[in-house]
């Protein structure tokens, strides 16, 4: 602005405490106040709207636009053409969430907002965050990792070294 740099940095958005998010709760348009975001149950339309969205987030709108010229709405980025169809509210959101630097296996899961005053984002629930946790909890620091550890060690150290093995064999080798 006026040749001065403009830095914008996303915050960390949840729902601020106090304040009750109802799914069903309807805003003056008429359409719901919470957004749910559910993952395509086909994979490979879920693989096509993940790499879109990266790409998207990375190049920015022009990107979609080139897409939605080249492309029909009855092909495979029909999703695009769609507004509010499930799969276009997963795109929307998979392209929010790279462009704050979620990737392809975790992401962000907290209840969020675009921006003041619209309507709250609830992302899916995240695979690889769960398993994470509940690995987390189920490990307990034992010396059965240090021990496995020391046995590949152990195993390492006693395989030879093949210049010396080559060394030993010429009678060159000082053991």
């Amino acid at each position: 602005l006026d040749g001065v740099p403009l830095w914008i940095e996303w915050s960390k958005s949840h729902v601020p405490q106090g304040i009750q998010v109802e799914t069903g709760a309807q805003s003056k348009d008429g359409k719901s106040r919470v957004v749910v975001v559910e993952i395509p149950a086909d994979a490979k339309k879920r693989r096509t709207i993940d790499r879109l969205a990266r790409y998207v987030s990375q190049e920015g709108f022009s990107f979609e636009k080139l897409i939605m010229q080249r492309e029909s709405p009855e092909g495979m980025f029909d999703f695009l053409f769609y507004h509010d169809s499930p799969e276009n509210i997963y795109y929307r959101w998979r392209t929010f969430a790279f462009a704050q630097r979620d990737n392809f296996k975790v992401w962000r899961t907290q209840t969020f907002r675009v921006y003041e005053g619209g309507r709250w984002w609830r992302p899916p629930s995240c695979e690889a965050a769960i398993e994470a946790a509940e690995k987390k909890k189920q490990s307990k620091f034992s010396s059965s990792v240090a021990e496995d550890a020391s046995a590949q060690n152990a195993v390492v150290s006693q395989t030879p070294n093949p210049a010396t093995a080559v060394k030993a064999a010429r009678g060159n080798a000082v053991l």
